[in-house]
């Protein structure tokens, strides 16, 4: 088990209550505890070279891993990128390489602070995918583990699957000539299914968060085979409501591994907004 002393959260993103995940990661874990914000990632980076870096990472095309046909960004990529680090709401379905995306995040962390003893964790809105070997396309992500690992808001919310009834409801109507909207059928399953906006998106953050730090404790992927678990990897909606909001936490043998790892350290909660 790797036992880290230090936990640093970058906030990339305001759709989720970073106050709210800082209480309950220092009710978890005991470790130093540091939330930083987009300054202290970027370390005195320019937003142009900034832009330009988010924009080398976009996904066009879900057939062609970007690492091996790479071409170079197009200005209005990076135009783009500048409007959205200035406030600029995002614009649907603008995916980003997560592992591209992750070896740039790492090459920015202060060498001091990439040891063993520290585990860093970015979350932002930014919607990620990784490119697949095996059917030959990217496919979304909810979470990027790794160094760092990177938890997606919007990946929360596009890339488990809707329920099926879901989908069959809305083509049922579209098929017969019946007018129906997408949002009156996402109204329809508002309880098993999560939206942009939602509330709820702050509590299953969370035990995304607490996959990426079972993956450093554990050196291995954390998931789990029980559904109640946050640990769970849910490959649809309700599955991840059930696991990280209706039960919302660790199974019997995780929380035994976490009391583990507690048991070593003094926690010391160091929150810097």
């Amino acid at each position: 088990m790797n036992r880290f002393k230090h936990l640093y959260i970058y906030m990339l993103t305001s759709k989720v209550d970073s106050n709210s995940i800082l209480a309950y990661l220092t009710s978890m874990i005991n470790c130093n505890i540091e939330s930083r914000g987009a300054d202290a990632l970027y370390r005195g980076l320019d937003e142009h070279s900034i832009a330009e870096m988010y924009a080398s990472c976009r996904v066009k095309d879900i057939f062609k891993d970007i690492n091996s046909n790479y071409t170079t960004h197009v200005s209005e990529d990076v135009e783009y990128e500048l409007s959205i680090l200035n406030g600029a709401p995002s614009q649907p379905n603008v995916v980003y390489d997560g592992f591209r995306l992750q070896y740039l995040y790492s090459s920015m962390i202060d060498a001091d602070e990439s040891s063993l003893d520290n585990v860093h964790v970015v979350i932002t809105d930014r919607l990620l995918a990784t490119y697949s070997e095996e059917d030959m396309r990217y496919h979304l992500n909810t979470v990027v583990l790794g160094y760092p690992s990177i938890v997606s808001i919007d990946g929360i919310v596009e890339a488990p699957a809707k329920p099926r009834a879901f989908y069959t409801l809305y083509y049922y109507h579209i098929s017969r000539g019946i007018e129906i909207s997408m949002d009156e059928v996402k109204s329809i399953f508002k309880d098993v299914m999560l939206e942009h906006d939602d509330p709820r998106l702050t509590d299953v953050a969370k035990g995304y968060i607490m996959q990426a730090l079972f993956y450093s404790m554990l050196n291995d992927a954390p998931f789990c085979d029980d559904k109640r678990c946050i640990l769970y990897n849910a490959h649809w909606q309700d599955e991840v409501i059930e696991a990280q909001i209706r039960y919302g936490r660790l199974c019997t043998k995780h929380r035994e591994v976490l009391d583990e790892f507690n048991k070593h350290h003094d926690r010391n909660y160091d929150a810097t907004h």
